[in-house]
C-alpha cells in the first residue's frame, strides 16, 4: 500500500471517478497525469481529503483579488509555492476518498513533488479542516462543487 505523506502530491485512480460518478469532480485527463492532488488525512473517518491543484495561477489570483475587494473569505483558494513553482490549491473542490484510490505519488524529473516547508503544510492542514467543516455543514463555495456527502458515504463502505 502506498504511504501517503503530508505535503506530498498524488494522482487518483480512474476507478474512483468511475465508482463515484460525480459530474463536478475534476477527472483524470486522457493523455497526461493530471490533475494532481494534495492529500489530508481525516482522523474521524480514516478517509483522505484531496485538494485539486491547478497551474492556472493568474486566473485564481484574479478570483482571490475580486473576493478581497468584495470582503469575502478567500480560504477556499490558496496560491502556494511547490518546489519553486506557483500552484493553486482548490479547497473549494476538495473531496474525500479511501486510500485505495490514491494511485501514486506525483514525481517530476525523478523527484517526488511536495511542499517542503512544514509550517506551510500545517497551515494548509488547518485550512483543509476549516473547509471540510464548512462543506459538511452544507456551505456551497461554487455551483460546480462535488457532492461530498454522497462521496463520503460511498467511500466509508470501502475503508
Amino acid at each position: 500500500m502506498l504511504e501517503i505523506k503530508a505535503g506530498c502530491l498524488y494522482f487518483v485512480d480512474d476507478a474512483f471517478f468511475e465508482r463515484v460518478n460525480d459530474p463536478y469532480l475534476k477527472i483524470n485527463y486522457d493523455n497526461t497525469s493530471r490533475p494532481h492532488y494534495m492529500a489530508f488525512f481525516d482522523t474521524k473517518t480514516s478517509l483522505y481529503w484531496l485538494v485539486p491543484c491547478s497551474s492556472k495561477v493568474e486566473k485564481y489570483e484574479k478570483i482571490i483579488e475580486r473576493k478581497q475587494v468584495n470582503r469575502k473569505p478567500t480560504d477556499s483558494i490558496k496560491v502556494v509555492k511547490i518546489q519553486g513553482r506557483k500552484s493553486v490549491l482548490l479547497f473549494q473542490d476538495m473531496f474525500p476518498t479511501s486510500a485505495r484510490y490514491i494511485k501514486e505519488q506525483y514525481v517530476r524529473g525523478g523527484q517526488a513533488v511536495y511542499i517542503a516547508d512544514p509550517k506551510v503544510v500545517d497551515e494548509l492542514e488547518k485550512t483543509a479542516g476549516k473547509i471540510i467543516s464548512l462543506l459538511k455543514r452544507g456551505v456551497q463555495f461554487t455551483p460546480t462543487q462535488p457532492n461530498i456527502h454522497a462521496i463520503e458515504k460511498l467511500m466509508m463502505e470501502v475503508v
